[in-house]
């Protein structure tokens, strides 16, 4: 059916899918962006995994082969191409890289080619340079996240400001059509929900570009096991959407307070965004104790001669509290005799970390290559220590910003929500008044006189346009609650289950404001009611 459906708009446009090179050119751009802001960390995990297969001696061909061949890299589809220049049209190494890096767009990837282009053509050993540039690639991932944390210090404020400034926008135009109650509102709502909705995406946008990248999670392409907690999340997160979009859509079908809508949405993601937050917090204290791992396990293996079973029994255990239970079942498998690289697949899916994959793969991969352990231990243990440190200094500043987000969702909602009410109940506290003074009113409002003044002042707040308000003042709670889970989830970094994580927790805060504050100013705000004059 689809075939055919394609086959007859190709055939009605001239053999052209409709806007197929405008859909193509921001998929690449979108991919282009994707890769750029991954490239600084992509360039430490290959410049280690080139710097410890050089530990073995391999020789040029070897290592562009070895390189070559892993794929979650980014940065290995460029040096494929050097490897196909090379094999396919016996170009020299120093030829084919200087042809890709020109064709390359980010700099950071062009530059190191070229360098290395010119290295192999000075005559620096390919160690040696590797050495330097494993350096260098550490130091620019250092700067670049060091600079993405001020800059995420001073977006994290413009964002606020900036959110704060169209909610005031909303609340001027809910004020206004309060006291005027035009007949055609349609247009001042439109220009509030686009005020809002291009104000939240400018800021959200801003932050994404901003906060430097980093991927905790393991990708499930890189390996088909996962940790427990990841597990069940797979299994939840596809029925838990379905449950929640069906009962969400059912509830407003029946005209239930869309408040109770949004406390089910948050109740509903609660289980998984707990899990969400558990895993995430087992991934970084998992990638914290594995730096120290490695480099023991390489220590002993080469200091003692002994293999990585043996490494593993004499290393101390009891110090690596996150990542014993792990490290005690790979013992135990490898002990009963299991293949090797089936245990270490399997013990890096249960530690579900991206990390721990890339670098225990280059651990691996450069032991056996022949490559001396203690060593390998270190460079690997270094590199990814770097990282580690890094991404607490971002928790610590993510953290700050998630503080002052929930407080700050609060206030907003909050406000607006309590405007309204004020808004809605001196509107039927006036009507009930004006409709108590009946022909005296009218005889009031028609003289000059200051009781004729009052009333008709009093008449600016009849006819006060619920139907469309009470849409309004839900549908900006709700822009405002999404824009704060994709500022937090950008700023806490992390997988996408950690979404279930900041729904569950602003959705139901929503959902609770928007049940709470209508009583609650009913209580406060009781207007006395007149008899009739």
């Amino acid at each position: 059916m689809f075939e055919s459906l394609k086959d007859r708009v190709v055939g009605a446009n001239g053999g052209e899918i409709p806007f197929e090179d405008q859909i193509d050119g921001i998929r690449k751009k979108i991919e282009t962006l994707s890769d750029n802001k991954k490239m600084e960390g992509d360039l430490v995990f290959m410049t280690t995994y080139m710097a410890s297969a050089m530990t073995a001696n391999v020789s040029r061909p070897e290592l562009f082969e070895y390189t070559a061949r892993r794929h979650e890299y980014i940065s290995t589809k460029y040096i494929r191409r050097v490897v196909d220049f090379v094999n396919q049209w016996h170009y020299s190494y120093s030829e084919g890289l200087t042809m890709v890096g020109e064709r390359v767009e980010n700099p950071m990837l062009r530059n190191m080619f070229n360098r290395f282009a010119n290295a192999i053509d000075s005559g620096v050993p390919d160690s040696e340079f590797l050495a330097m540039e494993l350096n260098t690639a550490r130091s620019m991932y250092r700067n670049t996240f060091e600079q993405g944390f001020e800059m995420l210090k001073k977006w994290g404020d413009a964002y606020i400001a900036l959110l704060f400034s169209s909610m005031l926008v909303a609340i001027i135009i809910m004020i206004s059509v309060a006291i005027y109650a035009p007949s055609g509102i349609d247009s001042a709502l439109n220009t509030s929900y686009a005020l809002v909705l291009l104000t939240a995406g400018f800021g959200v946008g801003l932050m994404y570009k901003a906060v430097p990248v980093d991927e905790k999670t393991l990708d499930s392409s890189m390996n088909s096991w996962c940790s427990r907690e990841q597990a069940m999340i797979r299994r939840l997160q596809t029925p838990v959407l379905a449950i929640t979009a069906v009962a969400a859509l059912l509830l407003l079908l029946m005209g239930v307070n869309t408040g109770m809508v949004f406390l089910l949405i948050g109740l509903l993601f609660a289980p998984i965004g707990i899990i969400a937050y558990v895993d995430n917090h087992n991934v970084v204290m998992r990638d914290e104790d594995f730096p120290a791992f490695i480099r023991g396990v390489g220590s002993i293996m080469e200091g003692k001669g002994t293999t990585v079973v043996e490494a593993i029994r004499e290393i101390d255990r009891k110090s690596l509290v996150t990542l014993e239970p792990v490290i005690n079942s790979v013992y135990t498998k490898l002990n009963l005799g299991l293949d090797e690289a089936l245990v270490w697949e399997k013990f890096i899916g249960d530690c579900g970390t991206n990390l721990i994959a890339k670098y225990m793969n280059i651990f691996r991969d450069s032991v056996a290559l022949g490559g001396a352990p203690g060593v390998i231990g270190k460079i690997v243990g270094s590199s990814m220590l770097s990282q580690v440190l890094l991404r607490r200094k971002r928790d610590m500043v993510a953290m700050g910003f998630i503080v002052l987000l929930i407080p700050m969702h609060i206030a907003m909602v909050g406000i607006f929500l309590t405007l309204y009410e004020v808004l809605h109940t001196m509107s039927e506290a006036i009507e009930s008044v004006m409709s108590t003074l009946g022909e005296s009113g009218a005889a009031l409002s028609g003289s000059g006189s200051v009781a004729g003044s009052m009333t008709g002042s009093m008449n600016l707040f009849v006819n006060f346009p619920e139907e469309q308000m009470v849409p309004y003042v839900m549908t900006i709670c709700l822009m405002i609650t999404v824009a704060n889970i994709f500022a937090g989830k950008i700023v806490m970094g992390g997988d996408r289950y950690m979404y279930f994580f900041l729904s569950a927790v602003l959705f139901t805060l929503t959902g609770l404001l928007v049940l709470i504050v209508p009583p609650l100013i009913s209580s406060f705000f009781q207007i006395p009611q007149f008899g009739a004059v």
